[in-house]
């Protein structure tokens, strides 16, 4: 039973929807043109973009952590590597919810600085990107909400006067679907991750081609 009731606090707070690629090298927005548009579209675009790679790299070590807590049980020295596993998973939750803020305020500034010009289509095209940072600010967020709330599972529960059955699970549990034992399923980990980065590269993409487009010179 030490699994589920450790994965169970999860499902009541869970309701969003490949595991992550290597790293991406995703562009620098650069403008030309000084503007409020244009200088808003750089500052706040990589301000928020940022951070979130950086959270890509802190999931990524996540998913290790997950992948020891599924298997630590059938280890003799289970109540070290739960321990390791839970001080790690606190300090990864920690980074991400610390960062949440800033990333939230910079998609607020891009949104707002967007209407900073005459043209709509350079208005809509980085509200599109903001929007497109939404996504990736949403899921890294409740990744973020949901590992805060493993670690407090994890906190809540006494390792050191447990005796569980090897792997963690009993025998009836050993006979419900693999994905009922995985941490990573019940966090939806693979699912968040695809849409996170799905969701960074359309953003690069529009935010890019708007700098191209409305911050750079005119050729003659």
């Amino acid at each position: 039973m030490v699994l589920p009731i450790l994965l169970a606090a999860l499902l009541a707070a869970n309701s969003s929807p490949s595991p992550s690629p290597d790293e991406r090298e995703l562009p620098t927005i650069i403008t030309v043109i000084s503007s409020p548009y244009c200088n808003s579209l750089a500052d706040h675009f990589n301000g928020a973009l940022m951070p979130m790679l950086a959270n890509d790299r802190v999931l990524d070590t996540v998913g290790v952590q997950l992948d020891d807590l599924n298997t630590l049980f059938y280890t003799t020295n289970y109540v070290q590597q739960f321990l390791h596993v839970r001080d790690s998973v606190y300090r990864q939750e920690l980074t991400l919810n610390n960062s949440l803020a800033g990333i939230e305020a910079n998609i607020k500034a891009l949104r707002e600085g967007a209407t900073q010009t005459t043209d709509p289509k350079a208005t809509a095209a980085v509200q599109q990107a903001s929007w497109q940072l939404q996504t990736v600010y949403d899921h890294q967020r409740q990744l973020a909400i949901d590992l805060e709330n493993l670690y407090q599972s994890m906190l809540d529960y006494n390792i050191s006067r447990a005796n569980p059955p090897m792997g963690g699970f009993s025998e009836r549990e050993m006979t419900e679907a693999p994905a009922m034992r995985d941490s990573k399923e019940w966090l939806h980990y693979y699912p968040q991750r695809a849409i996170i980065d799905k969701s960074e590269d359309q953003a690069v993409d529009t935010a890019y081609n708007a700098a191209q487009t409305y911050c750079l010179p005119k050729k003659k």
